[in-house]
């Protein structure tokens, strides 16, 4: 049997993996694959960031950033640099 760890704590077996893998990525966390009796590791899966450039960007800080006032849209943006 395989089975899932994540910071080395047993989360769930490889039959779980279709419902813990979106959940556990969406939070960056690194799942490991574990032979069982053994435990000896089978692979792993490494969520990549959602900004390569800042890996501790969250959705939550991008969508504030988003809310922020003071900004401008593409087309906006597109307008003003034809204008000059």
């Amino acid at each position: 049997m395989v089975a899932l760890y994540v910071d080395g704590a047993k989360v769930g077996t490889l039959a779980d993996a279709e419902q813990l893998l979106p959940a556990l990525i969406g939070q960056s966390k690194t799942v490991e694959l574990r032979d069982e009796p053994s435990g000896r590791r089978i692979g792993r899966v490494t969520p990549e960031p959602l900004c390569p450039w800042d890996p501790t960007l969250t959705r939550e800080e991008i969508q504030r950033r988003i809310e922020e006032p003071g900004g401008m849209t593409l087309a906006e943006f597109r307008k003003l640099r034809d204008a000059q």
